[in-house]
């Protein structure tokens, strides 16, 4: 096997994903992306906003100690800093969330003034120091900084302020906060959000999908397996297949290049057929030079062979290409010598072979007319007998076109009652004697065969005589 059928092979095999589902499943993604994206975010505009909340909650109380020691309602003492801490723990704003771990004043020494537990280690001063920034340059720290004990796994925060001592002394406070609490409600509040979140991106992921999935559906994937059959049909030969298209956006416009791409091969290929029988029609006046009795022959044949499909209900067009058939089915018979055709006697057995292969040479002048492939068939075919004994081909039963059955009949029937250069032809109500006699010993198709005997009947007993006959002579050239 060739590297390029191995490689056609793979691509044959290679699992098929349609236009449809790819847009889908990239929809998908990026809905899932999102919600990710908008979980994380959430999380932390969450977190932010219950922190924020516990800052305003500690800056409250924690100036309004501050004030009472600058207003001298509060005495700055470690006793009294561990009353503020009971108190601030059994405040309602702190509940569960909030736990003071420890309350103290320093001054812009360093130095600890007062202390809740009595703890007395000074703070540092220097300048890059949280404790500098708010006792020298007057900031606020509310919980910047978060530590961990590795002990007890508690999650402390610091929030200082500065204040002014009664005797004028610049100093700070500081409350250590326990937001262990606060961390748990954080998640107790986030988990049940953020599942309620993803019911609510999941079940509008859902409707938008099936929306999207059916816009696209509608607007590409149909139209496109639209454009493919119609292709499939053309590249078949079907050349009236046409795009039904009624949009103006990219799809609608490669149909309508497709429609016009048919309509000129169509065009094309119209020219070229017409040119072509053109062509076959000046052979045919050429056989008609060469032998007139097959243009007479034809003529005839054709008249039967039509009359034979209006009786068995043949539409216009099957009618039109039995008749243009039936008079071009002997035109092979332009290969055949002329000592041959016009011979006054019967043929012997090697110019009887001979004559035998002008269906096949018909067939072969006939090939190029695509469109009218039953020109071929009944030339290459017509002689071919419904119980498989025919020439060139032994076809047998249905096997064989209709046309070409049709076209055996007639063809039979005038080689009977026509008059060749070597004998006249029989009568036709002998002919017809002999057509009953032998319908049912395999040479016709049954139906047609009985069918035809009636419209030989029908027409003897309305116009009996020869004249009739002759008058009705078609030209070949017709």
């Amino acid at each position: 096997m060739s590297t390029r059928s191995i490689a056609a092979t793979g691509l044959r095999h290679r699992p098929h994903l349609s236009l449809s589902w790819r847009f889908l499943l990239f929809a998908i993604g990026v809905m899932l992306l999102n919600g990710l994206l908008l979980s994380s975010r959430t999380d932390h505009t969450i977190e932010t906003a219950f922190l924020h909340q516990a800052d305003q909650k500690i800056h409250l109380l924690l100036d309004q100690i501050k004030r009472n020691v600058e207003q001298g309602r509060l005495t700055l003492d470690d006793s009294t800093l561990a009353q503020e801490v009971i108190y601030l723990n059994q405040h309602s704003r702190f509940s569960d969330q909030l736990n003071v771990l420890a309350l103290y004043a320093f001054n812009d020494q360093g130095e600890v003034i007062a202390h809740s537990a009595g703890n007395r280690a000074p703070k540092d001063m220097s300048a890059d120091s949280p404790y500098y920034r708010v006792v020298i340059e007057g900031l606020t720290s509310l919980g910047e900084a978060h530590e961990v004990n590795p002990m007890t796994g508690k999650l402390k925060g610091d929030y200082l302020l500065p204040m002014m001592l009664p005797d004028g002394t610049r100093a700070g406070i500081e409350a250590e906060i326990d937001i262990t609490g606060l961390e748990a409600a954080i998640s107790s509040f986030d988990a049940p959000f953020e599942q309620s979140m993803w019911i609510s991106i999941i079940l509008s992921s859902l409707l938008l999908l099936l929306a999207l999935g059916g816009l696209i559906y509608k607007r590409l994937t149909k139209p496109v397996e639209h454009l493919h059959q119609t292709v499939l049909a053309l590249s078949a030969g079907n050349l009236e297949s046409r795009v039904k298209h009624g949009s103006s956006d990219e799809v609608g416009q490669l149909g309508a290049g497709i429609n016009h791409l048919a309509d000129s091969i169509q065009s094309l290929l119209r020219e070229q057929e017409e040119t072509y029988l053109a062509t076959l029609s000046s052979l045919a006046k050429a056989l008609q030079a060469k032998d007139p009795y097959t243009a007479a022959h034809s003529g005839r044949v054709s008249r039967y062979a039509v009359r034979l499909g209006q009786q068995i209900g043949l539409d216009d067009v099957q009618l039109e290409l039995l008749k243009k058939g039936a008079l071009m089915h002997d035109l092979g018979k332009i290969g055949i010598h002329d000592t041959i055709l016009n011979k006054p006697t019967a043929l012997t057995d090697e110019e009887y072979r001979e004559m035998r292969k002008h269906p096949v040479m018909t067939a072969a002048i006939m090939k190029p007319l695509k469109h009218f492939r039953a020109f071929a068939e009944i030339a290459a075919w017509h002689h071919e007998r419904w119980d498989g004994k025919g020439y060139p081909d032994g076809l047998a039963g249905d096997k064989i076109p209709l046309l070409a059955r049709i076209v055996a009949i007639a063809d039979t029937w005038d080689a009977m009652t026509g008059d060749r250069v070597y004998r006249r032809g029989m009568p036709r109500a002998r002919a017809l004697d002999i057509l009953e006699s032998e319908q049912d010993q395999g040479q016709f198709d049954p139906e047609l065969i009985r069918a035809f005997i009636s419209m030989i009947k029908a027409e003897l007993a309305a116009a009996p005589t020869d004249a009739e006959a002759d008058a009705c002579r078609v030209s070949l050239t017709e």
